[in-house]
């Protein structure tokens, strides 16, 4: 081509440029202008662009772009996800999602592998509540949801909590054969029919509904709706963390006549750091292969820490800082009750022993409240009760003295 004629397509591709970017002809009021117009000016956009080189410069760009093959390595850049439009990201927010970034360039990389429901959003996490229990709003689980996740360093990219209330016990005693094995008791109800369906519905909307789970995670999903759907319509005293994959869990629980607010506060606290530590004794088991009921003797760490969560968060949600006196008060009136009580007994005493390893520089408070302790397996072996130092904790935590109206270890304890 002669250098003249260069020059001419080079400034007519110039002069379109201009007068499309500087909004000549067509840009200053794309709000009014005909539809005729709109389509004249979008053509001229991709000839201009097409045809005076930048094709490839645009392709080179969005091949630069990494491309995700996990939500868990996209999260680390993206925390909340990624949306193909604002829409999406609109529709999952109402839905219950944490919003995520709008980003069409970074969705179209990933989304074949990442969009598993199709609905414009990858890898997007979740935090959701529902309370069926009169006297606990759905608005304000969902602030007691927000307040856990967010204390923990690694939480899972989904959590749920939800509440239902039952009545009064049938009788004194557990019903096992009613709860494929489980120790929880049969109470009246409290919800009618149609509540008790819209409870089970619930959850099984969520977990089937999760998109953060392996497809091998999956497979057990409906069994694990059944058991919740067994513990609601027998209306159990359960409270516990069903955690259908490791990226997605939850805390739930039967709120009981016998409890008031601040017990059931305290209640879903503990089962919601349970779902919140990463590495329990179901998922540590198969990694250092052994069987799990032959680490019961490991409990005692995992419920302490979770009741001194629980007391610690129900204080911080209602502004007070007692924790520390509650914790010790009740252990010392179960000890008053049964002077033999053991560390294995109950959550009460095993809350107290945190207390006393705090003081004796054994864990820190923080590290508890984090999670931190259960980002491995590590701790199987740290807090095993036949360690030098769990052997002295197991032997001294029943030394609380009430003085002055106040509770509080042993000096002979703390220092011993």
């Amino acid at each position: 081509m002669a250098p003249n004629s260069e020059k001419k397509r080079l400034t007519s591709l110039y002069d379109l440029l201009r007068t499309i970017l500087t909004c000549e002809g067509c840009g200053k009021k794309v709000v009014t202008m005909k539809t005729s117009t709109k389509r004249r000016c979008a053509a001229s956009v991709v000839v201009a662009v097409t045809f005076s080189g930048f094709f490839q410069p645009v392709a080179a760009f969005e091949g630069s772009i990494k491309k995700h093959k996990s939500c868990e390595t996209l999260l680390k850049k993206f925390p909340n996800g990624v949306a193909e439009s604002k829409a999406a990201a609109n529709k999952v927010a109402r839905d219950g999602f944490v919003k995520p970034k709008v980003s069409k360039l970074l969705y179209r990389q990933s989304s074949k592998l990442l969009d598993r429901n199709n609905n414009g959003v990858m890898c997007v996490s979740t935090r959701m509540a529902r309370s069926f229990a009169p006297g606990i709003s759905s608005t304000e689980l969902l602030g007691w949801v927000d307040a856990a996740v967010e204390q923990m360093a690694k939480p899972p990219l989904d959590f749920m909590g939800m509440i239902w209330p039952v009545g009064t016990p049938l009788d004194d005693q557990p019903d096992p054969q009613v709860f494929d094995g489980a120790p929880f008791s049969e109470h009246t109800d409290v919800l009618s029919p149609n509540e008790i369906k819209k409870a089970v519905s619930y959850f099984r909307k969520w977990q089937l509904g999760l998109q953060n789970c392996t497809k091998a995670e999956t497979k057990g999903f409906r069994d694990g709706v059944a058991v919740v759907k067994r513990w609601i319509e027998g209306a159990a005293d359960v409270a516990t963390a069903p955690d259908p994959c490791f990226n997605s869990r939850s805390g739930v629980m039967a709120w009981t006549a016998a409890q008031d607010k601040t017990t059931a506060k305290e209640t879903f606290f503990h089962e919601s750091y349970h779902g919140l530590s990463n590495y329990l004794l179901n998922r540590c088991a198969p990694i250092i292969g052994r069987e799990e009921d032959s680490l019961n003797n490991l409990r005692w760490f995992g419920e302490g820490t979770a009741e001194y969560f629980g007391l610690y968060m129900a204080a911080k949600d209602d502004d007070r800082d007692d924790y520390t006196q509650k914790i010790l008060k009740r252990a010392f009136l179960d000890l008053q009750g049964d002077p033999r009580i053991s560390l294995d007994a109950n959550a009460y005493v095993q809350a107290a022993a945190m207390v006393l390893m705090i003081q004796r520089g054994l864990i820190t408070e923080s590290k508890i409240l984090d999670g931190s302790y259960f980002h491995s397996c590590n701790w199987i072996k740290t807090f095993d009760p036949s360690q030098a130092e769990m052997i002295y904790i197991f032997e001294n935590f029943k030394k609380i003295e009430y003085s002055g109206g106040r509770y509080f270890y042993s000096e002979s304890a703390v220092s011993g």
